[in-house]
């Protein structure tokens, strides 16, 4: 009876102790911040392994390198707990790591066309991470946006197009093309709405843009993130840092802007002449100027105006917002047909579009002044028009809260960083005339012309 009694108790404490692994193993995860094909990296419950799966039909791919683009943790130790409204709650996570590499166990890389999961502490990925795909020492990196790991599921890179990756030697500098080829999803459809322009069409364009737009966030994150572990000055990290809070907080109208541009059916009749079609403008039939005003202009509009010898293709700046105003309503006089004025911020900005990283320009001080319009005619902006950046800032009719008048494009003895188009806290007095402020114009059609 005693050997009975004592194989019970013996049992009832086995019982409780794996009761016990059980509910720790429920309770707590680890993610390896290095994995592979052999090693998943997991150590928990295994209903609540999750992370990211991967399929590749590219031969010679020997490792994956992942990174949440907000630093947000992806390994380490957690526990999950229940909330008072019963809801689940990943808590105490310590050793924890932004990146996590998962590499393959055979020389010859992973094997095409197989799924490879790389397992993840659960992360809100809404606002990106980066794949980096090794091949034959190569990298090339692919931005995922929009996705969430949560406990027990694995998301995909669904729109990964491998045709479109491109690959360079690890560490190579970032060179962002001022045009960004379309990638085929965007391509498809924009064509698909160009034939059938539902309200359906457009807003899954418009749709397909916002995460287009949020990829160049997320690439933008992640140098933020590189620059932080490796810049030397903290100038480097601050500059970033306003650049991506800047694309983040001006969201909304960016992509607006983007999107306006983008389904104008307007073309360029005349693509020799001075106007540049102002595509996304609301105004009827809008145009832009090619260049800034040059002094050569504006002397025929107002005699006895002089300048420098050999700068009759030089801006003209010193102009007063009447002035220019002025020579608008000059300009609209002579022509039965069109109204000419300043442009307005938003207009300006669709007729620059996005500053290039690596635009060449008359900025931070290269030049000893200004030059003509045409000095960097090679930097074109989004309508076609030329020196929108550097050289001189330029009039809008825009205003802050204090009446100011806001400028853009920077000039000669701006900061590049100042030239970008989206910046707004650049503003003037427009009773006064600046040497570095000149001005471009826009025309539109008169109704019933």
């Amino acid at each position: 009876m005693k050997k009975l009694f004592l194989a019970m108790a013996i049992a009832i404490v086995t019982a409780t102790d794996v009761s016990a692994q059980d509910g720790y193993k429920q309770n707590k995860i680890v993610v390896s911040n290095q994995q592979t094909d052999k090693e998943n990296g997991y150590e928990g419950y295994s209903a609540n392994r999750c992370g990211i799966k991967f399929n590749i039909s590219l031969t010679g791919v020997t490792k994956i390198e992942l990174e949440s683009v907000d630093g947000l943790p992806l390994a380490g130790t957690a526990t999950i707990q229940k909330s008072a409204q019963e809801k689940t709650v990943i808590d105490n996570m310590a050793h924890t790591s932004t990146i996590i590499t998962y590499s393959s166990s055979g020389k010859s890389g992973f094997i095409p066309g197989k799924d490879y999961y790389i397992s993840t502490l659960p992360c809100d990925l809404y606002g990106g991470y980066r794949l980096s795909i090794y091949r034959d020492g190569l990298v090339a990196h692919y931005f995922g946006v929009h996705q969430k790991v949560e406990l027990g599921k694995f998301i995909s890179p669904d729109d990964l197009v491998e045709s479109e990756l491109e690959f360079d030697k690890p560490g190579a500098p970032l060179v962002e093309e001022g045009r960004p080829k379309m990638d085929s999803k965007t391509h498809n459809l924009f064509v698909r709405y160009r034939k059938t322009p539902t309200e359906a069409n457009k807003q899954a364009l418009l749709d397909q843009m916002c995460v287009r737009y949020d990829k160049v966030v997320a690439r933008k994150k992640n140098k933020l993130r590189e620059l932080e572990r490796e810049a030397r000055t903290y100038s480097i990290v601050e500059h970033m840092q306003g650049i991506v809070g800047e694309m983040v907080q001006n969201r909304e109208t960016r992509i607006q802007q983007q999107f306006l541009r983008f389904i104008d059916p307007r073309r360029d009749e005349n693509p020799k002449d001075a106007w540049m079609v102002l595509r996304g403008a609301s105004a009827p039939n809008a145009y832009i100027g090619y260049a800034p005003l040059t002094n050569v202009e504006y002397a025929v509009f107002k005699p006895g105006f002089t300048y420098e010898k050999g700068q009759d293709n030089y801006p003209v700046v010193n102009i007063t917002i009447a002035e220019a105003q002025a020579y608008c309503e000059w300009l609209t006089a002579k022509d039965s047909k069109h109204i000419y004025r300043l442009p307005s911020e938003e207009e300006w900005i669709l007729g620059a579009g996005h500053m290039p990283k690596d635009v060449a320009m008359n900025a931070n001080r290269i030049e000893s002044g200004l030059t003509a319009v045409d000095a960097y005619k090679q930097s074109t902006g989004a309508c076609g028009g030329i020196d929108f950046w550097g050289n001189c800032w330029e009039w809008t009719t825009s205003t802050n809260s204090n009446g100011e008048y806001i400028i853009k494009g920077g000039s000669w003895d701006s900061k590049r960083d100042d030239c970008r188009s989206e910046k707004s806290d650049d503003v003037r007095d427009g009773k006064q005339g600046y040497a570095n402020v000149g001005f471009r114009i826009v025309r539109i059609d008169i109704p019933n012309h």
